[in-house]
């Protein structure tokens, strides 16, 4: 997976106070790699989800998934 951050770069861009606090639009370009059987839940409430998990403190998979639980 992190050699997939670089995706979601957006160049030349400048990032606004608005922009970060509307992270809806730049999750909405994240692709999803899973099957269509392997999809139970939409993907952009689960990106949203894990990013508020992680800005709480949660560091690694498990964190993330304990924290949504």
């Amino acid at each position: 997976m992190p050699a997939r951050l670089d995706q979601l770069t957006l160049p030349n861009l400048r990032v606004t106070q608005q922009d970060a606090a509307d992270l809806r639009r730049f999750l909405i370009w994240v692709p999803d790699p899973r099957g269509l059987r392997g999809r139970r839940y939409p993907m952009l409430p689960l990106l949203c989800a894990a990013a508020a998990a992680v800005l709480t403190g949660a560091r690694s998979l498990v964190a993330i998934g304990e924290w949504l639980t």
